[in-house]
């Protein structure tokens, strides 16, 4: 029980000056957007904590895999295990390497196999909210999908603000 509430207070202090820094983000771009000022380059990545939880179980799910490979003469505990550390270690891979970014007019976006495009906000024709998630369409055809765990408030700021016509199901 004791290591039980060490770990619990392991992860609080680690995550701790991480969410007051994201107050602090919030609260300044707040701030911007009373005072009218518009913020030309950003980047959208997916959340760091989650991305730290989703390494933390490939490292586990690795792990238990391993362990109940040596330690078990049955296979399925093994295949549990390796499902859920394929699972997680692709969740991990895409968060890591998904990325959005915005610098005046010009958006390049990362997929998580590392491919690059670089296009125009003139390039895009439609958005649509499907739920908390936004995909974005040039001529017709899907680019990327922002997922929900992304704080999108800035890029769908700059969708409105070109009037680029957004659909919602």
């Amino acid at each position: 029980m004791n290591n039980f509430l060490r770990m619990c207070l392991n992860i609080i202090t680690q995550i701790g000056p991480y969410l007051v820094v994201q107050q602090k983000r919030a609260k300044e771009r707040e701030e911007e957007q009373k005072k009218g000022i518009i913020r030309t380059h950003y980047i959208i990545k997916t959340e760091k904590v989650l991305t730290m939880f989703f390494v933390l179980a490939v490292f586990l799910f690795g792990g238990a895999t391993v362990a109940s490979a040596i330690q078990q003469d049955d296979l399925l505990p093994p295949i549990g295990f390796s499902i859920f550390f394929i699972v997680s270690l692709i969740g991990s891979l895409n968060m890591i390497m998904w990325k959005l970014e915005v610098n005046g007019d010009e958006i390049t976006w990362r997929s998580t196999f590392g491919r690059k495009r670089t296009f125009r906000f003139e390039d895009i024709t439609y958005c649509e909210m499907k739920g908390n998630s936004i995909r974005v369409y040039v001529n017709g055809k899907k680019l990327f999908t922002i997922d929900s765990g992304v704080d999108d408030s800035e890029f769908m700021e700059d969708i409105e603000r070109r009037r680029i016509p957004v659909k919602s199901y």
